[in-house]
């Protein structure tokens, strides 16, 4: 990749990150942004981004249909989206975890089922994981 954003509601993760990146082997030339937002209204213009890694956290989104409109909104046409969150039995306490049926739904609600789209939902054990080529 030429560039890589890296997006968090979190303060603290962001910092986190910025303090792993500067203690790792990471090649230097490569531009990382760190940008504190909103997976539900994501600060980029529509279809900027080759691909999306959205890891172990559609759960922690208060709208995860919205995130994934907007994520949908800002791949470009071939892009791709890599999402990982928790599955049931996990109780649903301080989370909402999902069934695959349920993250098919959304996939689909979000746009992910137009014409030229791609998408699968599978589980791993307590993982279910979104991919789609736009």
């Amino acid at each position: 990749f030429r560039h890589v954003v890296a997006l968090d509601y979190s303060r603290e993760m962001l910092q986190e990150l910025s303090a792993t990146l500067k203690q790792a082997s990471q090649p230097k030339n490569l531009p990382i942004s760190l940008i504190r937002g909103d997976a539900g209204a994501l600060p980029f213009a529509d279809r900027v981004f080759d691909a999306i890694h959205w890891g172990a956290a559609m759960h922690c989104v208060p709208d995860p249909l919205r995130a994934l409109q907007e994520m949908y909104r800002v791949l470009k046409p071939g892009g791709r989206l890599y999402a990982t969150t928790f599955l049931r039995p996990l109780p649903d306490v301080v989370f909402r975890f999902f069934e695959t049926d349920e993250l098919e739904i959304l996939a689909r609600d979000a746009g992910f089922s137009r014409e030229g789209c791609e998408f699968s939902v599978e589980r791993r054990g307590v993982y279910g994981i979104v991919k789609v080529s736009k």
